[in-house]
């Protein structure tokens, strides 16, 4: 018997990265480029641009959303290259320029005169070997001894 189609999600989880910063907006697949934009540009403008070399941005048109089209070379670890299409139409909605949920979109900032200027963003790392285990406030319990056990005076007095 055949699977029933997937059906679409009623919310999208969208990925915008820039340097080393990833902001995440949760939206409906009805949600516009436009929109996206300009919930970027406040995020932007709410301190974000003074971190990490950000450069700073005024209006929606100081920047550009896009999305990797494709990586050419071999290793991830090397020098990779990526491609970009630029989504430059604000009406186009989520559903209708086919993003997927948790879909990875990059900032594109311009200069003074408008040129496009190279996309800078770096991926977090897949294998992190600095992680450090958090450390846990929660008492730990002493280790439990597998196996059977010597019966106590308060479990005879439980069993009477």
């Amino acid at each position: 018997m055949p699977l029933p189609p997937k059906s679409e999600p009623k919310i999208f989880q969208i990925l915008i990265r820039t340097h080393q910063t990833t902001l995440f907006f949760t939206v409906p697949p009805s949600t516009t480029i436009g929109f996206l934009k300009e919930q970027t540009l406040s995020a932007l403008n709410s301190g974000l641009n003074e971190e990490e070399d950000i450069p700073p941005v005024k209006e929606v048109g100081d920047f550009e959303l896009c999305r990797c089209r494709g990586i050419k070379g071999k290793d991830r670890n090397a020098d990779v290259q990526r491609e970009y299409d630029i989504l430059d139409e604000p009406e186009s909605t989520i559903k209708g320029i086919k993003l997927a949920n948790w879909e990875v979109l990059y900032l594109q900032f311009k200069d003074e005169e408008g040129q496009p200027l190279q996309i800078v963003a770096s991926d977090p790392p897949i294998d992190d070997e600095e992680d450090v285990e958090p450390q846990s406030t929660v008492p730990s319990s002493p280790p439990v001894d597998k196996g059977k056990r010597k019966a106590t005076e308060y479990d005879e007095e439980d069993s009477l």
